[in-house]
């Protein structure tokens, strides 16, 4: 997948991130409720069920983003992310 384009999809909400293969190749996660949560991503284009490709734990009111090292998290079958109310979230994915 060298050489392919990297685009940013935001969502404040549970629902598709992208579709088919692909890498996911960083994050940024906004929360500002203070409380205590989780946003989900699944290996799913269609519901929040399947494999957990990453978990990122919401605590406090906050701002963090992390380029996911080495080749990224391969995903085969779309991105879906859970996200609970107060959180917003830009994934970075190659295609």
């Amino acid at each position: 997948m060298a050489g392919n384009e990297v685009k940013a999809v935001h969502r404040h909400d549970s629902g598709l991130f992208a579709s088919g293969r692909g890498r996911l190749k960083g994050f940024i996660i906004n929360h500002d409720t203070g409380a205590t949560d989780q946003a989900l991503i699944y290996d799913n284009d269609s519901a929040a069920s399947g494999t957990i490709i990453l978990e990122l734990d919401e605590s406090g009111k906050g701002i963090f983003g992390m380029e996911i090292p080495g080749d990224g998290i391969l995903f085969e079958n779309g991105l879906f992310g859970a996200i609970p109310v107060g959180v917003t979230l830009t994934l970075f994915v190659q295609r």
